[in-house]
């Protein structure tokens, strides 16, 4: 991995959410016929595994987790087994654990410290410390804080942490959630936290990782694996270097033995789009793992959610196609030693039209064809003389309608608010999938798509 560390530097790994005892979602192990590993190596547990073992390898002087290791109680015979497995590999390098409990494990964390291998900082809600003072280097304080139950509406900066410690870079260890304020998880400013003065917080509960800031600002560490493929970036802990003279290095050590990853193929320009996709879709697969960050590294499979753009001579076989693709011989390729496999496989392709030829009919048809010639900024349209001002129009009319049905109960509770260009979009989604199926029905000529 090409990870070198300075003899006189203090070491951290510091490890996102884990969730042990839950498997990926997603990953179509079942239809790939033995092609891809199985869930147990993919998920969480290994996850885990891989960290432990690139800890002993690095001689770090300590590892810290940042909440809901273990998915929930339910989950802890699994989860507390694959724990143990960790903790039994660092125990026998003599690298202490120190960690906080999440929103997910406030019952089960506890008590699985109590078994021992991790010291717990901040039990029950309250603000503790560890201190680290490797022989010869620096020395460094981890201060965190527990949830106490599944859900905590109060800031945990409600209770003043300890103050940052003269001389010694003092890290925080959180699990909340950053700037929402009224949420139900620890709700915590990012303000409040970088007031305390310590040199860096490292935080738990968002999956998404972010990149490790050069200036001090709390960052969330991410899950440790992708649980499911709404987690895509190169996922895995972050190993904190701490110098003598205070300065602190932040790294990700892209471990996750799964990554997911979201492309986008235009098959517009092709020949034949619907018989040439089984080629297409393989390389755009394999484009896309090779231009992630890296290269693949470390990962074992990589999931791709692929959409299909483009303006081609017929839609429907083009989808008919998608359709068969999945799950097929062809959603699974080799990219170097890892396994890439097509998760999902979206088809947002349109028919190839000359829009500015139909929008001077006076049908429906032409109708159409010069509301989506307006909601694309075209500067002129047949009969219309402000498309500019059409376009605003047809917003507002749209908004109007999507505000009536974002007020009836069903949807009240949901967070529906949209920008104009969201709001566009959709509307030219609909637009197109009608003046589709209207040129369908009157039998309109069209040049055929080569299947």
């Amino acid at each position: 991995m090409g990870v070198s560390l300075a003899e006189r530097d203090t070491t951290i790994l510091f490890v996102g959410d884990m969730h042990l005892g839950r498997l990926p979602a997603r990953v179509p192990v079942e239809v790939m016929g033995g092609r891809l590993p199985p869930l147990s190596e993919l998920g969480p547990g290994a996850a885990w595994l891989r960290t432990a073992g690139q800890a002993v390898r690095l001689g770090v002087d300590a590892v810290a987790l940042a909440g809901d290791v273990v998915h929930g109680a339910n989950d802890l015979f699994e989860g507390a087994n694959e724990l143990a497995k960790g903790l039994e590999i660092l125990a026998a390098a003599r690298i202490p654990v120190v960690a906080v409990a999440g929103n997910h494990d406030t019952r089960v964390l506890p008590d699985l410290a109590r078994r021992g291998g991790i010291t717990l900082l901040g039990a029950g809600g309250t603000w503790s410390a560890f201190d680290l003072a490797p022989a010869g280097r620096a020395p460094v304080r981890l201060v965190g804080w527990s949830f106490p139950a599944p859900h905590w509406e109060a800031s945990p900066l409600q209770s003043p942490p300890p103050p940052a410690a003269p001389g010694v870079v003092t890290l925080g260890l959180l699990h909340g959630d950053l700037d929402v304020p009224g949420s139900r998880y620890a709700p915590v400013a990012g303000a409040g936290l970088t007031a305390t003065g310590y040199t860096a917080w490292l935080l738990g509960h968002v999956h998404r990782p972010d990149e490790p800031p050069v200036d001090g600002r709390p960052f969330y560490l991410g899950s440790l694996t992708g649980l499911d493929p709404t987690e895509t970036g190169r996922h895995g802990p972050v190993l904190a270097r701490i110098g003598g003279d205070g300065r602190l290095e932040l790294q990700r050590l892209p471990l996750a033995p799964l990554a997911w990853l979201s492309a986008t193929l235009d098959v517009g320009a092709a020949e034949a789009p619907a018989r040439d996709l089984p080629t297409l879709v393989r390389g755009a697969m394999e484009d896309a793992v090779l231009a992630m960050p890296g290269g693949p590294a470390d990962a074992l499979a990589v999931g791709v959610r692929l959409t299909l753009r483009g303006a081609v001579a017929e839609p429907a076989t083009v989808r008919r196609a998608a359709a068969a693709l999945v799950d097929g011989p062809d959603a699974c390729l080799s990219v170097g030693s890892t396994t890439c496999f097509l998760e999902k496989l979206d088809v947002d392709v349109q028919e190839r039209l000359d829009l500015a030829s139909l929008a001077g009919t006076a049908d429906p048809v032409g109708l159409l064809a010069r509301r989506i010639l307006a909601l694309e900024g075209a500067a002129v349209v047949p009969g219309v003389a402000d498309p500019a001002a059409w376009r605003a129009a047809m917003l507002r009319e749209a908004r109007g309608r999507l505000a009536d049905i974002d007020a009836q109960p069903p949807f009240a509770p949901l967070d529906t608010d949209s920008d104009d260009a969201t709001v566009s979009r959709e509307i030219l989604a609909a637009a197109r999938a009608v003046l589709e199926h209207l040129r369908a029905s009157k039998g309109g000529d069209r040049a055929p798509d080569p299947a």
